[in-house]
């Protein structure tokens, strides 16, 4: 039988903790409002269920026997967060990023889970620790994507919804600078992070 409250408090932690999706969405909160943000969200929780549902039929086997791909993937994770930002990091011209800080779309979002390893992480955890073993292997990933992308949407829009809270103030260079600078410097990290893990 699911056991849904170690799945859920599983979710919730490793939803609500900063990571490269919350930082994004804050940002994008900040930049766009919670509104515009919403297809993100979307993005990363639906994109979640399917990646769950994919490595617990077997994704996971082909990354753990191709380190050519899975050494690819950190790589474009890690150039993607650095370009990300040193966007925040550098002076706007006329106000504008690039479209740094804006909000990823629907697709962005969901495609970019299968480059981040936070996700990665709650997906091999998922399929390896929380399985029900009293339905067949399909309806048991299943139900466990379902929940995790159910659980995983009011956690994220948590950080959206922070950014958005702040987004008069940002209307002032100085304190949008100080928040890019505060932004990029976090993406930064958790690149450099995700090139020392092993």
């Amino acid at each position: 039988m699911l056991d849904l409250l170690p799945l859920l408090s599983f979710v919730v932690v490793a939803s609500i903790t900063p990571g490269p999706n919350n930082i994004m969405l804050a940002t994008a909160g900040a930049s766009a409002g919670f509104r515009a943000t919403v297809p993100h969200m979307l993005g990363i929780s639906i994109g979640l269920c399917v990646q769950i549902a994919l490595v617990g039929t077997g994704i996971a086997t082909l990354m753990h026997q191709s380190p050519a791909l899975t050494f690819a993937m950190r790589i474009l994770a890690v150039g993607y967060l650095l370009w990300l930002a040193l966007q925040l990091l550098k002076p706007a011209r006329g106000g504008e990023r690039s479209g740094a800080g804006q909000p990823l779309s629907f697709i962005g979002a969901a495609l970019f889970q299968w480059i981040n390893p936070k996700a990665w992480m709650m997906a091999l955890t998922i399929n390896a620790a929380f399985l029900p073993t009293d339905t067949t292997p399909e309806a048991a990933i299943a139900r466990v994507a379902l929940v995790a992308a159910l659980v995983n949407l009011p956690c994220i829009a948590c950080w959206a919804a922070a950014g958005s809270s702040i987004r008069r103030r940002l209307a002032d260079p100085a304190h949008r600078r100080t928040f890019d600078g505060v932004m990029g410097i976090a993406l930064a990290g958790t690149a450099v992070w995700l090139a020392m893990s092993t």
